[in-house]
């Protein structure tokens, strides 16, 4: 039989590589979106919406992803990023974040309780703002901080049954939106002075689902970014 994974915020960039990765891997995926999903209908995919920044929303689909029987593996992928200068309603704004980034990973994980496979993984995708964080993003750096923290605190209560890591992304794809100054910028901070792609986070994945010796551990895979030097905060 199969191994079955499932991974959040899989209906676009980065969760949509990811699970089109697994699928060619022959694994049977649980593909969660919000709004929108580009993947396309295969056989091994089952696709699951929710929107993670309302409660109402996860716990329902905590009660569909009990009906899908034992997982292997899961991702907390799914990620909000909004400037907090363009927030109208901060309590909204706080909540989103936190809902999306925490409330969700904690409620899913806890609905999955009875049933994780033998040899069980599990992956949160944090950011390297968690450690080194940027003011104009405040309340989105603390709620990765916040997953980050819950993530090694699921490793020590889930040791023995499951594997629970962290990967810190930086930079490695850069948006549409980011223009030719942005890029340069950015890449003159890390150490590779290469955008990565999504592949970087993949590769990544691929050991820490496959490293039985390895949990409790945060990754960075940000082309060196991090010890390279402290990032202009103010640059758009």
């Amino acid at each position: 039989m199969s191994k079955r994974i499932f991974i959040t915020g899989a209906g676009r960039r980065l969760g949509k590589t990811l699970a089109q990765h697994f699928l060619h891997q022959g694994w049977q995926v649980v593909a969660h979106f919000n709004s929108a999903c580009e993947l396309e209908t295969h056989p091994a995919l089952t696709a699951v919406q929710a929107d993670l920044s309302d409660p109402a929303s996860i716990r329902a689909l905590c009660t569909q992803l009990k009906t899908l029987g034992q997982f292997d593996a899961v991702i907390h992928n799914a990620s909000c990023f909004v400037p907090d200068a363009a927030a109208t309603d901060l309590a909204q704004h706080i909540a989103q974040h936190q809902n999306v980034h925490v409330t969700a990973p904690v409620m899913i994980t806890d609905a999955l309780k009875s049933q994780w496979a033998d040899d069980a993984a599990m992956i949160s995708i944090s950011d390297i703002y968690a450690d080194i964080p940027n003011q104009r993003f405040a309340v989105y750096c603390a709620a990765k901080a916040g997953l980050q923290n819950w993530s090694l605190s699921m490793a020590q209560r889930l040791a023995g049954k499951v594997r629970v890591n962290v990967i810190q992304p930086g930079p490695v794809q850069f948006l549409p939106e980011h223009d030719d100054a942005y890029r340069k910028k950015v890449l003159s901070q890390s150490l590779i002075g290469e955008e990565l792609g999504y592949g970087a986070i993949v590769q990544a994945c691929d050991y820490l689902l496959a490293a039985r010796a390895v949990t409790g551990t945060v990754m960075r895979v940000d082309g060196g970014r991090f010890v390279a030097n402290r990032y202009d905060q103010t640059f758009s």
